[in-house]
């Protein structure tokens, strides 16, 4: 049997709250991941909602794919992006709306993709971390767990809890919404907003595939 040990405590004023809880199961099912980091893009130009352009500077050795696109206030997941020497074009994707020309906040990372065999149906307690060496990193994440046949199964993202330095705890057993259930996942794409650092991106399940 595998354990997984959660706790916290924290103190305030002389008042004090703490919780510790024990999860036992199977096996665990670890992943851990560099993200590489996200780059600055200048010159932005919004075309419409889901269209846009921009530069990035010299060197940057980025190619065309799929990225996601992070913005102060906004992020758009998805999106097909052609690199001609430093020049892109962007279209498509999910999310907000693209902002403004002009906007000098805009960055732009280029999904990664993860093999995994998550077996959600049978995770007790698992967690997601989005990890810098700098504790005081301001950025967020988003990860986009699928099946094999590509369907979604779970999109997570900052409005999730996925943000620089701060474990994601999902309790399924004492009671949390069980995001990874259904199909098995057997991919999960991530990115992340930080410019100035890679990521260091830890997915951590505790499943009982013999409930």
């Amino acid at each position: 049997m595998a354990t997984a040990n959660y706790s916290y405590s924290i103190n305030i004023g002389g008042y004090t709250a703490q919780k510790n809880v024990i999860r036992t199961a199977d096996h665990p099912n670890p992943y851990e991941v560099t993200l590489p980091a996200a780059f600055p893009v200048t010159s932005w130009v919004k075309t419409d909602a889901n269209t846009a352009a921009g530069n990035l500077a010299s060197g940057h050795g980025q190619t065309s794919g799929t990225y996601d696109v992070y913005w102060d206030g906004g992020a758009r997941y998805g999106v097909d992006v052609t690199v001609s020497t430093n020049a892109l074009t962007l279209d498509g994707g999910s999310g907000t709306d693209f902002p403004a020309s002009a906007d000098a906040t805009v960055r732009v990372c280029k999904q990664v993709s993860i093999n995994t065999y998550i077996d959600g149906d049978a995770v007790k307690i698992a967690f997601v971390n989005l990890g810098y060496t700098d504790s005081a990193t301001d950025a967020v994440g988003r990860l986009l767990f699928e099946d094999a046949a590509g369907d979604d199964i779970a999109d997570l993202d900052e409005t999730d809890g996925i943000v620089a330095n701060r474990a994601k705890v999902i309790d399924v057993e004492g009671g949390d919404t069980n995001v990874f259930a259904g199909d098995l996942i057997t991919s999960c794409k991530a990115s992340h907003s930080n410019t100035a650092a890679a990521a260091t991106l830890q997915i951590v399940t505790l499943e009982d595939s013999t409930p």
